[in-house]
């Protein structure tokens, strides 16, 4: 079943189990993009509400390297 994604400043998007790559989490956003998400930016999940809370807020991702347009990364800390 897939979790909903939530940043500092409100919801990104979901994600499945089969998105996790090692230590980065694969995360299709509301607009149709693909973030790619580093599991060090994880401050909690909640498994009863499919819910991954991030330590960090949406303005703090970046643009991917050969993504779409619109796709980003959350740095680690």
């Amino acid at each position: 079943m897939g979790y909903t994604v939530e940043a500092k400043d409100g919801q990104i998007g979901a994600i499945d189990r089969k998105t996790y790559d090692g230590r980065q989490v694969y995360v299709c956003a509301g607009d149709g993009s693909l973030l790619k998400v580093d599991v060090n930016t994880v401050e909690r999940i909640d498994h009863r509400n499919h819910k991954i809370y991030l330590a960090v807020t949406r303005g703090e991702l970046t643009a991917v390297d050969g993504a779409a347009p619109g796709a980003g990364r959350v740095r680690s800390r």
